[in-house]
């Protein structure tokens, strides 16, 4: 596999370019690649926390279990995503699974590295929590429609976001660029395949979603904003 240049690969992403160009470069070099199969977890549920990791190439989901053994798909990271900092600001151990979906190249830069850089750039520690925070504001605004929301306005909010995060103008409307089965868009609802088929065939036959293999393509992406109940677009 061909390995991604991270200054390349990371050059949009807004979080790193925050950093001060000196902590920001001793953050890449620092920081090591790795290959990852499809499939293997970059790290399990329960490990110790070894530092923090970037998506330079490919695609990650950060997955956890329920006590009734349902997966549930928490986050699907792409090119440019930070995760792991939790651990990195606590030291604990890691709360859900992470796991390469395709061939994936991974950054890593590990805590003994971080704290390093942390001595010498002060500010470094409070670039960390804000990297949490802007985590933790999606995992809320998830919690609040998984708490508040009808299952159709979870599917319009998390189809939304997804807009938003993946998709591409495609000439019918915007396309979420995911390899994301039935299953799996069932787990980030949660509900099962067949209450999410249900769910879908509604939006298709109201022409608010085209469904290809793998595929979603979003035909109104207004009237799935005024599903979920949120005003401001997304820029895509």
């Amino acid at each position: 596999m061909e390995i991604a240049d991270p200054h390349r690969s990371l050059g949009s992403d807004p979080w790193l370019a925050a950093l001060p160009s000196d902590t920001r470069a001793a953050l890449l070099g620092a920081a090591r690649m790795r290959a990852v199969d499809n499939g293997v977890a970059i790290y399990r549920a329960g490990d110790p926390g070894d530092g923090l990791h970037a998506v330079l190439k490919g695609e990650v989901r950060l997955i956890g279990h329920s006590e009734a053994g349902r997966r549930l798909v928490y986050l699907i990271l792409r090119q440019g995503d930070w995760f792991g900092e939790m651990s990195v600001l606590d030291g604990r151990p890691r709360l859900h699974d992470a796991i390469a979906f395709g061939s994936s190249v991974i950054l890593h830069v590990d805590s003994s590295r971080i704290d390093a850089i942390a001595a010498v750039h002060p500010r470094f520690d409070r670039a960390i929590g804000a990297l949490t925070c802007q985590h933790q504001r999606a995992a809320l605004a998830f919690v609040e429609q998984t708490l508040t929301a009808s299952t159709e306005a979870r599917l319009a909010f998390i189809l939304t976001e997804m807009a938003g995060r993946h998709g591409r103008r495609v000439e019918t409307g915007v396309e979420i660029d995911l390899r994301l089965s039935q299953e799996d868009l069932a787990a980030l609802v949660g509900v099962s395949r067949q209450s999410l088929a249900a769910l879908l065939g509604r939006l298709r036959r109201e022409r608010v979603v085209e469904t290809r293999y793998a595929r979603l393509v979003v035909l109104d992406l207004a009237a799935l904003q005024q599903k979920c109940g949120r005003s401001q677009p997304w820029t895509v």
